[in-house]
């Protein structure tokens, strides 16, 4: 199996956005949680995005709190079910590499956040929606990865159907002749 494209899309697509989007995430948490008291806030876009400093010890709205260990290996497994599953199917697809490049920015974001301090930092939160949970740039890069996942895949099904009744359609034609 011929692997260059595969690598080119990796070298051309996901990791310039994997890294981008892990140093963006990085560096934002820095800056916001060395300048700002846990648990401040302050106006970002005045009636829609408010910062304000969370240490998230658990996942989306502070569930399963306390099982830091088991997201820690959570995202090793789910890492290296992507990267078996990038290099057995020999995907070169560019939605699929897009989606490969935010999602693991987004997991190894807040991987190195529980890793290094135990919790997560995350700091964006809707005003107009108070009870929707803080989160962060990785939180943004994991949820549009998913998406963009769902639509690859959604187009792929499309693509495999429509061959599979393309060749059912000739089959049947050739047997009528």
């Amino acid at each position: 199996m011929n692997k260059k494209p595969l690598i080119k899309r990796f070298l051309i697509i996901v990791l310039p956005i994997f890294a981008v989007m892990l140093v963006f995430d990085l560096v934002l948490k820095h800056i916001l949680d060395s300048s700002m008291q846990v648990g401040q806030s302050t106006d970002f876009l005045p009636g829609f995005l408010d910062i304000v400093i969370v240490h998230n010890e658990g996942s989306a709205w502070g569930m399963f709190a306390g099982m830091n260990v088991f997201f820690i290996i959570l995202t090793f497994v789910f890492i290296g079910i992507l990267v078996w599953y990038t290099l057995s199917e020999n995907v070169v697809h560019p939605l699929y590499h897009i989606a490969l490049g935010l999602v693991l920015a987004g997991s190894i974001g807040n991987m190195v956040d529980r890793i290094a301090f135990g919790y997560v930092r995350d700091f964006l939160h809707f005003e107009f929606w108070p009870s929707f949970p803080v989160f962060n740039v990785a939180d943004v890069c994991l949820t549009v990865g998913v998406i963009i996942f769902v639509v690859y895949i959604v187009i792929m099904m499309v693509k495999h159907f429509k061959n599979k009744n393309g060749a059912k359609d000739e089959k049947n034609q050739s047997d009528t002749k």
